[in-house]
């Protein structure tokens, strides 16, 4: 196992959930407020991980698979104690926890040599879904009116395009899957006798 800088950022954007986990679990405002700022922190490293692997020449299979992973884990595990808050809806929580199931499917799709590389309606979801979950988070730890109006216009935007964006996943994945043809665009250009990713 390869692991280096970018891949120690995603680990520690998966690893920043149990903190954030403790802290909801107190209730009040102050451990909502060191939340909001370790949720914020750690979804900034997402934005650097990967300019980072591409500057130090340091994409690897590895980081292709756990990067997006993390990015869900970080979500969905802010999500979950926020529901037991009473901030989140139930429904909405199992609705974004299907990413897991589509990561899942582009890890098979991978395997048998066709990227499933994420489409425009998937990068806006998971910004929309970052938005959220800080939002709920100040939410909790700063109650207002705009504020909730504002996370929960997040909020619903984000269930609305995951929704749409895991329809399409489970279409292009269902190409490598189920052994159909696949376009020309979606195969992994081999290199050296391997399948190369795009992805860190």
């Amino acid at each position: 196992m390869t692991v280096n800088l970018p891949i120690g950022l995603v680990v520690a954007r998966m690893l920043a959930v149990i903190p954030i986990v403790l802290l909801l679990q107190t209730g009040d405002e102050r451990s909502a407020t060191w939340a909001f700022l370790i949720f914020c922190l750690a979804a900034l490293t997402d934005a650097v991980d990967g300019r980072l692997a591409r500057r130090l020449g340091q994409v690897t299979r590895l980081g292709t698979f756990l990067d997006p992973l993390a990015d869900k884990l970080l979500v969905i595990g802010t999500l979950i104690p926020l529901q037991a808050a009473g901030l989140v809806p139930a429904w909405v929580v199992v609705v974004v926890v299907r990413e897991l199931a589509v990561t899942n499917l582009r890890a098979v799709a991978s395997a048998r040599g066709y990227s499933v590389g994420a489409s425009v309606a998937g990068k806006v979801k998971t910004i929309l879904q970052t938005g959220a979950a800080a939002g709920l988070l100040l939410l909790l730890a700063a109650p207002s009116l705009p504020l909730a109006f504002a996370a929960y216009t997040l909020l619903s935007a984000a269930v609305a395009l995951t929704l749409l964006s895991g329809i399409d996943y489970l279409w292009k994945a269902s190409f490598a899957i189920a052994g159909r043809g696949v376009p020309e665009r979606w195969r992994i250009a081999p290199r050296n006798g391997t399948a190369r990713t795009r992805a860190r």
